[in-house]
Parts: structure tokens; sequence; C-alpha cells
């Protein structure tokens, strides 16, 4: 069903989008052609630049991005648990949550960009943001939701988009004691509990607020997992106002036993880890990669090192050996895409400048433009091709500029948009992923 929901909400983009100026257009238009988690964030970049000065021009891309967050393939923001991340597919996958591309993010960075356009559509938009679905973890997940910025926006319209009169008739506290209601998850606890702190309320209005807060949280029965993750966060926020009922929470919940403690130990049998470099073909590639960088003896090869016709012929053989390496000699196709490209990162790293890394630049775009990943898992897919342009943007070579243009001519709908982004708005990454929205 997801690409029909995609081709249709393409098909209202381009109908609806408001006519703008070049180069602002021909951004609009890149932006159709990509995943729609792409176009969404790339329509809010253009609408947060302040380059458009027709505030109706800006608030149909913000309402037209709102809308195309829906078809976003990641759903909910998740994050890797403290040890779990290096090495390991919940660790690339936490990045890649980190760009707040998942539906929930998107639609609360476009409401809050609605708010300083049209309180009253804002709102109209948060209505229409279904209730976060949090479905149980078990202790095997290596990865916890975190919706802080869905409860954030919560706060932001409860203290901003009310009218006296509203605000008269307790409405933004009927607002916020909705959403109390909804909570399945402990990993809503602690953000709901900041946003109750910071809402604009009378002392009568605070402790109706709690009150029901407390309610919910004695009666609250999460996942273990959840339950562990989220721990720490609810205790940071608990005040008097919500101490007895915490304390009888602590008492009803249980822990995952194998991170009781904090973090997760290396030899835990949970959760569990699709872990890297474990397939004999992913060994040696490994072991074969740190002999380009380590000679014999222990010392780092340098530059010149580097040079010399010896390391070139270990390169030749070693290039030789990655093209070798398929997805079928790993766990899953996701392993296979994340380690070869940690390959050929470290490869344009070490590769002295010239046509040697100018070569395994463009292998490198091709193997991710080619890459089943992208159609399964855009964001996560985008992690990697991102991390090598950043490695090599502050290189004192042309580096950068070549894997630019490579991105912006590669066909790719999302490596082309990212570029021409960056180009005309002068933002690098998804503006979502500052974590300033």
């Amino acid at each position: 069903m997801r690409p029909l929901v995609v081709l249709l909400l393409a098909g209202v983009l381009q109908s609806e989008t408001p006519k703008l100026e070049e180069p602002y257009r021909s951004l609009v238009d890149l932006a159709q052609a990509a995943p729609p988690e792409f176009a969404a964030d790339a329509m809010l970049r253009v609408a947060e630049s302040e380059k458009i000065k027709d505030r109706d021009a800006v608030r149909d891309l913000v309402e037209q991005a709102f809308r195309m967050a829906a078809g976003a393939t990641f759903r909910v923001r998740m994050r890797g648990l403290p040890g779990t991340t290096t090495d390991t597919r919940s660790g690339f996958l936490s990045q890649a949550y980190d760009l707040k591309l998942d539906a929930l993010s998107l639609q609360s960075r476009a409401v809050r960009d609605m708010l300083a356009i049209d309180k009253a559509k804002a709102r109209d938009l948060f209505r229409d943001i279904p209730a976060p679905r949090l479905t149980p973890l078990t202790c095997d997940d290596a990865m916890v939701y975190d919706v802080a910025d869905f409860y954030r926006t919560i706060g932001i319209i409860a203290n901003t988009a009310f009218s006296e009169k509203e605000r008269a008739k307790e409405e933004h506290i009927d607002f916020v004691l909705d959403y109390v209601g909804q909570v399945v998850s402990p990993a809503q606890l602690a953000p709901l509990a900041r946003v109750i702190k910071s809402v604009n309320a009378t002392p009568t209005q605070a402790e109706r607020l709690w009150n029901r807060f407390n309610g919910m949280l004695e009666d609250l029965l999460g996942d273990e997992r959840s339950y562990s993750a989220a721990l720490g966060a609810i205790s940071s926020e608990s005040g008097p106002e919500m101490q007895a009922s915490f304390e009888k929470y602590k008492r009803q919940g249980q822990s995952c036993k194998d991170d009781a403690g904090g973090a997760i130990q290396p030899a835990a049998n949970t959760p569990k880890l699709e872990r890297f470099w474990q397939t004999s073909k992913a060994k040696t590639l490994l072991e074969d990669g740190l002999k380009l960088r380590i000679a014999p003896d222990g010392h780092l090869f340098t530059a010149a090192d580097r040079a010399t016709p010896e390391w070139q012929a270990r390169l030749t053989d070693y290039l030789g050996e990655l093209e070798d390496w398929t997805s079928g000699q790993e766990q899953s196709e996701a392993n296979y895409y994340h380690q070869k490209c940690m390959v050929f990162e470290a490869l344009v790293e070490l590769i002295p400048a010239g046509p040697q890394r100018d070569k395994v630049l463009l292998d490198f775009v091709n193997f991710i433009g080619n890459s089943n990943l992208q159609r399964q898992s855009p964001v996560e897919w985008f992690i990697q091709a991102n991390s090598v342009l950043e490695r090599v943007r502050h290189s004192n070579d042309a580096t950068f500029s070549k894997l630019s243009e490579a991105y912006q001519h590669s066909g790719n709908s999302i490596l082309a948009l990212e570029i021409a982004l960056e180009k005309t708005l002068g933002a690098k990454l998804p503006a979502s992923g500052t974590g300033e929205n």
C-alpha cells in the first residue's frame, strides 16, 4: 500500500504547491521525486529559510510538508540503548533516527513551523497527527522510543496557541489532559512531565494536571524494555508533585535483567544485536583493511608510505577483495551495506588524492546508488552517503567538490536533492537533524 500512498501524496504536492520564484521552485520540483520523508524535510527547509516572503506560500509549503510526512517509512523516532551502538546495525539505525525524518517528528516540526504563521491551522494540523503507536518492546530489543519532540510541541501549543478567552475556559488545560489520557508506554512519561511543568497554569490548574498524571502513572504497566530505558529520565523529572506516585510506579515495574544497572554489558544476552564483522568475509576485509593503515611494526603508515609502489600494490589487492564481496555473504542486506560503506569511507581517508581515490569515490556512489536498502529503509541508507560527504567536507583538495558533483549527477533523487538544498540554502544535513527545530 505504501507506494500507492506516496504516489497519491506526490500528486497532491504537485497540484497544490504554491507558485514560487526560482531557485525555490526547482527545489520543490526535486522534492517531488524523492521519498516522502525527504520531500517533507526539503519543503520545511525552504519554508524555514526565511527566503520566501509570501506568507501564504510559506503556509502552503508547511502544510504540504505535513501531509507528505505521513508517508515516511519510519513512524516514530527511536534511539539505541547505551552500549549497543558500536559496530551494530542498531547503531546506524540510531544515527538515522537522529535525523528526525520519522513521520511523528516531521509532522510535529511542521506544526511548530505553522504556529509562527497561523496558530489555528497549527492546532488543526496537530489534531490530525495520529496518537503515537508504541508497540510494546521486549528485552531482546536494542532500540527504544523517543517521542520528546511530539510532547514538546504539545507544551508549545498549550502556551501559545490558545486565546485569552479559551484560556479562561481552561481549554489549554483540557488539551494537555487529552494527551495524558493517551499514554501507553513509559517512554511517554518523562516528556509529558516536562510538558506539565512548562504549561502556564494557575496552581489549581497545575494540581488538576498532576492529579491526572499521577493517577495514570500509578496504573501504567509498561513493557520491561521501555521501563528500564525510561526510568532514569522519569526520576530526573520527579518532584514533590509526583514523588509518591513515582515510588509506587517503581515498585510495580520490572526491568530487563541484563541492563538494570545502566549501560548494556558486552557479554549480555539481551538485547539481541546484529553485530558487524562476524562473517569470515567481513573479518578478512576488516583485518586486511587494518594492514593498509598499520605497518607490521605497529606504526601508522604515513602519507609518504601510502604513496609507495608496495602500499599501492596492497591497495590493488584489497580493492579486488572488496569487489568480490556480495550481500549473500552477510547476514542481511543492511549489514552488508553498512560494513561495505564503512570500508569505502576508510579508503577515501587513506588513499592519497589522485585518480585512485577518484575511482573509489565513484565506486562508492555507484554502490550506494544500486543498494536495495534505499527502497527498504531510505533514511538508514542515506546516513552512509551523508557520512562520507561529511568526512571529506573540509579536505584540502577537491575531494568534496568531486563527491558533491557525483551525488548531483548520480540520477538518485535523494542525493541530488540534498546537494541542491545545500547549494541553494547553505544548509547541510536535513534541518531536523540539528535538534534546533
